[in-house]
């Protein structure tokens, strides 16, 4: 190992016992406290059991998320392909409506363009009639 590897295991081990020392101080204090206000050890809950509990918990809460997170989306889904639908319909109507417009626009341009061929044939014949 490294100086560097050799000190942050050293550090790591130094943490380690200090914290050792902390709880073991602390849970002395805590059943000298408990004992003298008692006079008997008290019962604490036991580890298992609230490491147990504390999961189990933690479990439910993740699959109620995991349980919304679904309905969101699902929502979420219904919701797109609802406005894809309406959008397809939308552009349905409007191309239909296009199509008609067009139509009659090429309608009216036919009858404009007939009747201004029909006024200037009667322009030409009446023109060819004066200069005879």
């Amino acid at each position: 190992m490294t100086a560097s590897t050799d000190q942050f295991a050293d550090i790591a081990t130094r943490t380690q016992e200090a914290v050792t020392t902390a709880v073991r101080t602390w849970a002395d204090t805590v059943q000298t406290f408990t004992g003298s206000i008692t006079g008997s050890r008290p019962a604490l809950p036991d580890a298992q059991v609230v490491v147990d509990r504390y999961f189990d918990f933690a479990e439910q809460v993740l699959e109620n998320q995991r349980r919304l997170a679904k309905s969101v989306l699902t929502a979420g889904a219904q919701a797109a392909e609802s406005v894809t639908e309406q959008a397809a319909r939308t552009a349905e109507s409007v191309a239909a409506r296009t199509v008609n417009a067009t139509e009659t626009v090429a309608g009216k341009a036919a009858d404009v363009t007939k009747a201004a061929g029909e006024r200037t044939a009667a322009s030409a014949r009446a023109a060819q009639n004066a200069s005879k």
